[in-house]
């Protein structure tokens, strides 16, 4: 099986150019862009496995790009995380759309877990279930 096509859009080059290169590293196949524009365009011509979007971008913004994708029957089911440098409850509605979301600065451990699991089709920012068969304590 081919690599997986990550889609990263964030008007942020230092970012953009950072995420691309860690998730490379890691085996994906990376298209960049600067704005929701330029990401809309690259979505019509290519499937992606995940979209990283950052919410605040010029011309159509992460979270305006999101609420098309969800209305859209060919970007519907695409697995998309929101990048933001604000506290995720400010854009509430659009995190309910997204299927993870990550805070600036960000760890990279924790942004290939993300990336990976939603790639593969996996909840990403979902927590783990707790264990059925608990190991009884002992008292």
């Amino acid at each position: 099986m081919g690599k997986k096509r990550v889609l990263i859009a964030d008007d942020d080059l230092d970012v953009l150019e950072v995420i691309k290169a860690i998730l490379e590293h890691e085996g994906f196949q990376v298209s960049t862009a600067r704005d929701g524009e330029q990401a809309f365009k690259l979505l019509r011509k290519h499937m992606f496995n995940a979209v990283i979007l950052d919410v605040v971008m010029p011309k159509v913004t992460g979270t305006k790009l999101l609420h098309l994708m969800r209305k859209s029957s060919k970007f519907r089911d695409t697995p998309v995380m929101l990048l933001t440098g604000r506290n995720a409850v400010e854009e509430e509605s659009s995190v309910k759309l997204a299927n993870d979301f990550l805070t600036k600065p960000f760890n990279t451990r924790d942004l290939i877990k993300r990336v990976k699991m939603l790639a593969e089709g996996l909840p990403a920012n979902v927590q783990q279930p707790p264990n059925p068969h608990p190991v009884p304590s002992r008292k």
